[in-house]
């Protein structure tokens, strides 16, 4: 009887650990294949400028350059939606800031990226101290929509309209889009340089 019992047991043991395996083995293949297929998708990439580059050039010089994370929480969101009609999503925010010697703030930098099509499009948005836009680039697309992009966006003088402007005046011009498809390239940059404008005033109150 033991022994019958013991090879039931391994017989059994050695069936639940084949399914689990197959599962799991079934499971990894259809997430690589997932994330293969999304590359292949996607694409070369463009890159018009490093992100170090960006931060090198964008920000004040002879300043600290600290990576910051902050958190937009939900009652927070609610405040921004109530204020301005919109608010960037809820979760964890990642950009740059610059400070002097003495701690003082000398600009700031928000590196975003924005799904465009079957890509993304990495825009790099500079602040001043006081809240103005000192600087707003491309730094990456898909390959595939270069001249798309160059022509709408880089050379048109698109970018422009958003320089030099402080945060509320950039929340207002944002609304002279609003006519624009939503899936629009200049809809989506837009969208990005408003959220930035307001991440700038909760985080930063500029």
């Amino acid at each position: 009887m033991p022994y019958i019992w013991s090879f039931k047991m391994q017989k059994r043991y050695f069936y639940t650990g084949f399914i689990f395996t197959t599962f799991m083995l079934t499971l990894y293949i259809v997430n690589n294949g997932v994330a293969i297929a999304h590359r292949g998708h996607d694409g070369p990439k463009k890159v018009f400028m490093e992100e170090g580059e960006a931060l090198k050039t964008m920000m004040p010089e002879g300043g600290k350059i600290i990576k910051r994370k902050e958190i937009l929480k939900k009652w927070k969101y609610n405040e921004t939606l109530k204020k301005w009609g919109y608010s960037p999503e809820e979760g964890v925010y990642t950009y740059f800031i610059s400070k002097d010697k003495e701690g003082k703030l000398l600009g700031i930098l928000f590196i975003r990226s924005i799904e465009y099509k079957h890509g993304e499009i990495e825009l790099a948005i500079g602040y001043d101290s006081n809240g103005y836009t000192k600087d707003i680039k491309i730094l990456s697309c898909p390959a595939k929509y270069v001249t798309d992009i160059t022509e709408n966006i880089i050379t048109n003088g698109f970018l422009e309209n958003f320089l030099h402007l402080k945060t509320d005046n950039i929340i207002a011009k944002s609304k002279e889009y609003d006519k624009e498809p939503e899936d629009s390239i200049q809809s989506l940059i837009v969208k990005e340089i408003k959220g930035s404008a307001i991440l700038i005033k909760i985080f930063q109150g500029l």
